[in-house]
């Protein structure tokens, strides 16, 4: 008998705490901060190697390129919420393109 119900709370307690961990997930997987220690520095290659390919990006000018990433990143400043976009600027810097400065658009 008390196997039985020690079982029941078991899964209870297991559903809970997998309900809790759901209702924390807002969008983006990655703060801010972590995402843009990730990236800065990386290549394209390096960046798409670790996020998969961007939602668009701009390629146009071989000195100078843009990565846009969707609902990859949230701010844990204000209250957890999702960013739109995360964009990667990526500059010649040492004779490769790396990337530079990453803005958030909320």
């Amino acid at each position: 008998m008390i196997r039985v119900a020690f079982r029941h709370f078991a899964v209870t307690f297991l559903v809970a705490g997998a309900l809790v961990l759901a209702g924390c997930a807002k969008g983006g997987g990655h703060t801010r901060g972590m995402f843009s220690g990730q990236v800065m520095g990386k290549t394209e290659a390096e960046i798409v190697d670790k996020y998969g390919q961007p939602a668009a990006a701009e390629r146009g000018n071989p000195e100078m390129q843009v990565l846009v990433y969707k609902s990859v990143t949230f701010d844990p400043e204000n209250e957890n919420k999702s960013d739109a976009e995360t964009v990667i600027y990526l500059t010649k810097k040492d004779g490769k393109v790396v990337a530079t400065d990453v803005a958030f658009r909320g």
